[in-house]
């Protein structure tokens, strides 16, 4: 199977947000996920450049196979997982937010997670961010293996998001 990866338009939220939904509602263990992002999340991130959205498109079938959302906080914001593992202030604005990943059930298995994963990362190094952060649900090891695959190191537990359990893995580039 072949694969374009392309940067999602603002256009194209709702159809994001949809696989999102449909992802999540099929998986057994839902709080391994948080689904935070509706449609007008996803419209503004892109909108207002605080983010954006890589797809994955099946080129045969022309459907999207899977998305990732990256976030760039700032270093006023107080969700910037860079508060969370002590970074200094001065290095806040480096933090990149690696936030969510999604991989439709029928195109599991050929390795889009890493792929989008690559392609984020090179246009993030390129931009001159420097602290690549995400969460893992500490008993997703899938998630957690194809990040540590990439290059990722656990450097924290924490609870986010209304109390969940989750690792904080980062990347140094």
């Amino acid at each position: 199977m072949e694969f374009q990866l392309t940067k999602a338009k603002a256009e194209e939220a709702s159809l994001l947000t949809s696989l999102i939904r449909e992802v999540w509602h099929g998986m057994e263990q839902q709080e391994w996920f948080a689904p935070e992002e509706g449609e007008n999340y996803i419209r503004q991130l892109i909108e207002q450049e605080k983010g954006v959205a890589w797809i994955a498109t099946d080129t045969a079938s022309e459907k999207i196979a899977g998305l990732f959302l990256i976030v760039y906080p700032g270093k006023d914001n107080p969700d910037n997982l860079g508060r969370d593992i002590s970074l200094p202030e001065h290095e806040l604005n480096l933090v990149a937010h690696m936030d969510t990943v999604v991989v439709h059930p029928s195109f599991r298995g050929y390795g889009l997670q890493r792929k989008l994963t690559a392609k984020a990362e090179e246009e993030l190094r390129a931009a001159g961010y420097r602290y690549l952060l995400c969460t893992v649900h500490p008993d997703n090891c899938f998630s957690r293996i194809n990040m540590e695959k990439a290059g990722y190191r656990c450097v924290k537990q924490v609870l986010k998001y209304g109390g969940l359990p989750r690792l904080i893995l980062m990347k140094e580039v």
